[in-house]
């Protein structure tokens, strides 16, 4: 199973047989660390892609942006910074898992959370709801903490990271197009948690960029923000420490037009303070959003 890079699909195709120009002279080195006799004919499908130099992959298409010139090489590595709020967030891409559709790293302080999207080459059948399921899972070496009990494994998800997974399952399936039925994985991994950065909003935003950058075709880039409110000023993505004198908790997902999904509590605060909560935390998906595409413009005329 190997990477067409034309078009970041995955397709299953024959193996290809090596043909030697001389007997190994070392029966115990591999034979795929041998030069082929010679090169195979061109096919639909590049068998050969893992070994040919990142230079010549072409660029995976950016199916959430409108300008459909936008070409961005996932296997390269790339990395912006984008504020949000009083502080930036870095977005790398090219680093890791690069024979995923796309992978993304996304910081806030020293957290950082990895995502991943995978998607199947052949359609599923016909249903009523988008075949897509959600990973996410914060492991203990990500505090730099071992399991201390008999199992040193990680075990099965908790309840807090299932919710996380619906927290990034409910913004992303509206923005799928209708008629799309190849079944889609998304996988998103804290590496590393400073005790600061909650890194639940990082992880809405990380697969909604990392879904941004696939073959998935969906219509908008999706982001995620934490609004609290601490005395009468609303701060996007506070820290712990803030939220211990916080009177809101609320998670907001989003594009730049439209809110796709709100949960949190409050502690007995009025209606207006929450209509203004949300529309901070959509001002703040906007400006994220419009960065992010201003970003790929600015890349993809550097790039011609």
């Amino acid at each position: 199973m190997l990477a067409n890079p034309s078009s970041g699909r995955l397709h299953y195709t024959k193996p290809f047989h090596f043909q030697l120009q001389h007997p190994n002279p070392n029966p115990k080195r591999p034979k795929c660390f041998l030069s082929p006799k010679a090169a195979p004919k061109p096919s639909k499908f590049c068998t050969l892609s893992l070994l040919v130099p990142r230079k010549s992959r072409k660029g995976f298409g950016i199916r959430a942006l409108t300008d459909p010139g936008v070409k961005v090489d996932v296997t390269q590595p790339y990395s912006v910074k984008i504020p949000v709020g009083d502080r930036h967030i870095l977005i790398e891409t090219g680093h890791i898992g690069r024979q995923a559709s796309a992978s993304v790293t996304v910081t806030d302080g020293e957290t950082i959370v990895y995502t991943s999207v995978c998607l199947a080459d052949a359609p599923s059948e016909p249903s009523d709801f988008f075949p897509l399921s959600v990973h996410y899972q914060e492991r203990f070496s990500a505090a730099g903490r071992t399991s201390g009990g008999f199992f040193k494994r990680e075990g099965r998800a908790k309840d807090h990271e299932v919710l996380i997974c619906r927290l990034i399952d409910r913004p992303l399936r509206p923005t799928m197009l209708n008629g799309f039925y190849h079944e889609t994985q998304i996988l998103s991994w804290v590496l590393s948690y400073d005790g600061l950065h909650s890194p639940d909003s990082l992880a809405v935003t990380a697969a909604g960029i990392a879904v941004a950058l696939s073959e998935v075709p969906n219509t908008k880039t999706i982001a995620g923000v934490r609004i609290g409110l601490v005395g009468d000023k609303f701060i996007v993505n506070p820290t712990t420490k803030e939220m211990e004198d916080s009177e809101l908790d609320l998670l907001l997902a989003g594009t730049d037009s439209a809110i796709l999904m709100i949960e949190g509590y409050c502690d007995f605060l009025p209606e207006e303070k929450l209509l203004q909560a949300i529309e901070v935390g959509q001002d703040a998906v906007r400006a994220f959003a419009m960065r992010w595409r201003l970003w790929l413009r600015v890349w993809e005329a550097q790039n011609v």
